[in-house]
């Protein structure tokens, strides 16, 4: 398999919709220096497709990744430099790619599915998912600051893939802290941030039933499952835990 034919599965469609700022008009060489990936006689107009490729799917600039000798002029950008550590992360991740293409997929059975950049980072420098996010802020800075985080994230992501703001995330942010004596308190935020979110989910007052059961509130365990049962009568997994709150203690 020829370079060509190989790359093209890496990088995004031609039509990403984020291209390089200011490359219609930057002084960008006709020879390129210091190239460990690309083969070097790779042409001018497929190496600046392939760069508008990459700053698409991790919603960056070229700047990420290429030393911009003067702050906010594009012309001074140091092509060859290796001074920046994103540029030598993303000869990795190019030659990860390209294994994974063209030797795991096929060695799986997988000839048709194919890896590219946007695949992890649908639009993110860090492609880490919502869940590891808030987790990371919650026993870092506490549930108040990963609230706040999600709130954030959702108001400039939601609806553009790049992280899952169904209520399961938030479910299962919970049921992480919930785990430790710790950090319960923070799993209760999460799931009540969750119901502010999405009220008419009946599993996040499920789940807030059994972190306020565990809390010692049985009252309060009792009115979040009667909640859940409303919106979702059949839901077998609240019946059972009705019946268990009703219970003589």
């Amino acid at each position: 398999m020829t370079w060509t034919s190989s790359w093209r599965w890496i990088v995004l469609g031609a039509g990403a919709a984020l291209l390089l700022a200011g490359a219609a008009t930057a002084e960008i060489p006709d020879q390129f220096t210091n190239l460990k990936v690309f083969p070097k006689d790779v042409g001018k107009r497929q190496l600046i497709d392939t760069m508008r490729e990459f700053t698409a799917a991790l919603g960056v600039r070229c700047t990420h990744c290429h030393v911009e000798k003067t702050p906010g002029d594009f012309n001074s950008i140091d092509w060859a430099s290796d001074a920046l550590e994103p540029k030598k992360v993303a000869r990795g991740m190019m030659t990860m790619v390209g294994s994974i293409n063209k030797d795991l997929l096929p060695a799986a059975g997988e000839r048709d599915a194919q890896v590219r950049c946007v695949t992890c980072h649908r639009g993110l420098p860090d492609p880490a998912t919502l869940d590891r996010v808030l987790l990371g802020v919650a026993k870092k800075d506490g549930a108040p600051a990963a609230t706040a985080k999600y709130k954030e994230l959702r108001k400039e992501y939601y609806g553009t893939g790049s992280y899952d703001f169904s209520p399961e995330t938030l479910s299962k942010v919970a049921e992480t802290l919930a785990q430790e004596p710790a950090t319960v308190d923070a799993a209760l935020a999460m799931v009540n941030l969750n119901i502010e979110t999405n009220p008419q989910d009946a599993n996040s007052y499920l789940l807030q039933a059994r972190i306020l059961q565990s809390k010692g509130d049985r009252d309060g365990a009792l009115a979040s499952v009667n909640k859940a049962l409303a919106l979702d009568p059949a839901n077998d997994q609240a019946k059972k835990m009705l019946e268990q709150l009703k219970k003589p203690q």
